[in-house]
């Protein structure tokens, strides 16, 4: 029987380093209460040292590393034009008000990085992929109402309002494409996460020209030592980890 999606989405936070440590952390209680002394402390060990792994900057940038190795970063302006730009989802939050619309996140560089690619001319169509996660309007409506302040005309986006995940993006936008006979695009998503949406796409049949952005690996100093933790790169890990999960996930899925 298939797993449905939001039962998907629920298994998908055990692989999050912090609750993975807070699951261990409550056998732990378990198994104190049990009188399972030796197993309890250990528990606990594993535990901080996994958050303490995963919250530092040296495994952060390691991962991220991995990920984004493929797609170095490149100016607007040094990238083909194709017929399309395909946008993906994940750069907003919902609706956190009726008066202001949609959140931004952390992964906002995507609408930034298409906006500039638009008006470079690198593609006449912005085909914005992202569907509803239970609140009322669906997220490509959100991107193109936030790409209108960024002087991207109505006219020139297209919205896919079905997906709810990368393969959904992948499969609704090469429908769409298809019914207007285009192959190639100019595929926006953050850097991380272009190894699975690239080869998602590249699976529907369409010719991929990855435009990369939203860099989560720090090419620079940071002022924080590598081995002290901190929350910033605790989520990177969480990102990276999603990722290389998902990727394992869909190749055995067969959607790669």
């Amino acid at each position: 029987m298939p797993i449905s999606f939001e039962l998907t989405k629920w298994l998908s936070l055990l692989l999050f380093p912090l609750q993975q440590s807070m699951l261990l952390m409550a056998l732990a209680l378990l198994a104190l209460f049990l009188g399972w002394r030796r197993t309890a402390g250990t528990a606990v060990a594993v535990a901080l040292c996994w958050l303490y792994f995963c919250a530092t900057p040296i495994t952060a940038d390691y991962l991220m590393g991995r990920l984004e190795a493929d797609y170095p970063p490149l100016e607007a302006r040094a990238l083909p034009a194709a017929p399309a730009l395909v946008v993906l989802g994940g750069s907003t939050r919902g609706d956190t008000s009726a008066e202001q619309g949609a959140d931004l996140n952390a992964q906002a560089d995507r609408l930034v990085f298409a906006a500039q690619l638009y008006h470079l001319g690198k593609a006449p169509l912005v085909l914005l992929s992202g569907g509803s996660a239970g609140h009322a309007r669906t997220e490509a409506r959100e991107l193109a109402d936030i790409l209108q302040v960024m002087g991207v005309p109505e006219r020139a986006m297209l919205l896919e309002g079905h997906s709810r995940n990368t393969y959904e993006n992948g499969y609704y936008v090469a429908q769409l494409l298809a019914q207007r006979g285009v192959r190639r695009v100019l595929l926006v998503t953050s850097a991380f996460h272009m190894p699975r949406a690239s080869a998602v796409f590249a699976a529907q049949g369409v010719e991929v020209i990855p435009a990369a952005t939203d860099y989560q690996r720090l090419t620079h100093d940071s002022l924080l030592p590598p081995l002290l933790p901190s929350l910033s790169a605790l989520q990177r890990t969480t990102y990276a980890i999603h990722e290389i999960v998902g990727l394992a996930v869909y190749r055995a899925r067969g959607y790669l």
